[in-house]
């Protein structure tokens, strides 16, 4: 019974006390997206797209205090941001 599913799915979002599953999904798009561009060889486009995907996943760990998304998501910002930092000013 699709009418039932989709009830449940309206439902289940409607009674979110917050956005973190959103965010969580479409962060995690986002990070798909920027692996594409990643593999497509587009920079610095893919680091960039790349931490707007970690802002996301970074607030749902927050939210959830969840510490192995924190320690998973914000040592990509120490490794991402000196390389565009070198992208940007040094080539």
């Amino acid at each position: 019974n699709n009418k039932k599913g989709l009830r449940s799915l309206f439902f289940r979002i409607k009674s979110m006390k917050d956005y973190t599953t959103i965010v969580k999904w479409a962060s995690a798009i986002t990070i798909l997206c920027a692996m594409v561009l990643h593999t497509l060889g587009i920079t610095p486009w893919n680091s960039l797209l790349q931490l707007l995907g970690i802002a996301g996943w970074t607030y749902v760990a927050i939210k959830w205090n969840e510490r192995a998304l924190l320690l998973n998501f914000l040592p990509q910002v120490l490794i991402i941001v000196p390389g565009l930092i070198y992208i940007m000013y040094y080539q």
